[in-house]
This record gives structure tokens, sequence and C-alpha cells, in this order.
């Protein structure tokens, strides 16, 4: 796949001995319970961060709590009405994210599409034009999502994901899958009320009442 990304080295072995020795301090994580995976789904969409996570929750009302990783506050859910699940990631570290990846594989495989979810703080965000309020970019595998309502203005160069988002994207690129990563990036983090943001959330179809807004001051968000 074209531009699709890039592999960086670092320049120095203590970056990777940094690395290694974060390890150590990670807890192992693993579901609080063992469930049966369905043998057929249409879309798992995972959301990370403090912003997505809570805005999820605050429509638990539609989604059933099937499992959870305390550790990192991470919890999948099944959409009541479809044939959906949805993962929500709070808080983890980077580190974590192939364990991650590994405790969502069984449904990363069967489903039919994949989409990951994340915020950024906006000056992150490089480009040669003036920046709005939020920006929304995506990064997708080669074989492209049959949802057109989730397309929108490819991630440009140097823009990079990482996380669960990328590590998700690619492994659905690795077995030849379609699988598309939203990244949202946000000048005021703290404030729930954008409109994009909630064009975007309206989209999953998650709630009857498309005024509904997250609980609690959104004021943090994962990003790397």
């Amino acid at each position: 796949m074209s531009t699709f990304g890039e592999i960086v080295e670092p320049v120095s072995r203590n970056l990777w001995e940094d690395w290694d020795d974060s390890r150590h301090d990670l807890v192992k994580l693993k579901w609080i319970k063992k469930i049966e995976v369905p043998q057929e789904v249409e879309c798992i969409t995972i959301f990370e961060g403090k912003y997505m996570s809570d805005y999820i929750k605050s429509q638990s009302h539609n989604l059933e709590l099937l499992n959870s990783v305390s550790e990192i506050a991470m919890q999948l859910y099944k959409v009541n009405t479809f044939n959906r699940y949805i993962c929500t990631i709070r808080d983890y570290n980077v580190v974590q994210s192939s364990k991650i990846i590994e405790l969502l594989k069984d449904y990363l495989l069967i489903s039919k599409e994949v989409i990951a979810v994340q915020t950024k703080p906006l000056p992150e965000y490089h480009t040669m034009t003036p920046a709005q309020d939020c920006i929304i970019r995506t990064v997708a595998t080669t074989k492209l999502s049959s949802k057109p309502e989730f397309i929108y203005p490819k991630l440009e160069q140097p823009n990079i994901i990482s996380g669960v988002s990328a590590g998700v994207i690619c492994w659905r690129e690795h077995i030849n899958l379609s699988g598309t990563a939203i990244v949202c990036y946000i000048e005021h983090p703290g404030d729930y009320q954008i409109n994009k943001i909630q064009e975007l959330f309206e989209k999953f179809n998650l709630s009857q009442n498309v005024n509904s807004q997250p609980s609690g001051a959104l004021n943090s968000n994962l990003y790397i």
C-alpha cells in the first residue's frame, strides 16, 4: 500500500533501553471474564481516550456491557439494536498497544468493518493552511470500507497515528480486510459541544436523542 506509513528506527540504543525498561512496570492485561466470541460481527469500533469513552458511557442505555479490562478502563459493549460492537479504552500506556490488539484479535478477525477513533490536540496537526477548531482526517487500509458515511479527507504527511488505532489498522491491512482510523484534532479538548464531533458521533446511531452530550467535563485526551 503506497504512503501507508513508514518505520523509523531510533538513532540511539538508549531509546530502546528506555522503552524496554518501561515494560517492567506494566500490569498484565486480561478480560475480567471469558465470553464466547460471535461467529459474525457487522462492525467493531474502538474509541480511544477520555473524551470518546465518556461519550460512549453517556449512551449506555442502548449498549450492553459485555466485558472489561479494569487496569486500563477498557470496556467492550454490544449495540442492542445492531450486530455491532464497541470498545472504549480510557487510559493506557503506548507499550501496551500490542497486548490490547491481542485482546481484540478475535473480533478484528471476524468483523466485516473495523473503525478506530481517537482525538489529538489541534497544535499537533501539521498543515500549511490555517487550522480550524476541529479537523477530522482518516487513515485507511488498501481494501476500502463499505461505509461511505465515515469517509473523511486522508491524513496528510508528515502527520502520523500511533497506539491502538495504528495497530488495529495495520492488523487489518495485514489480513487484507478493510479498516479505517479516524483522527479528530480538537482545539479545545474540554469543549465537547463541537459540531463536527457531534456529527461524527451521530453517524454511529448510538442514541435516539441527537442532542445528548457526554457527561462530565471532558478535559483530557489520550494522544501520542
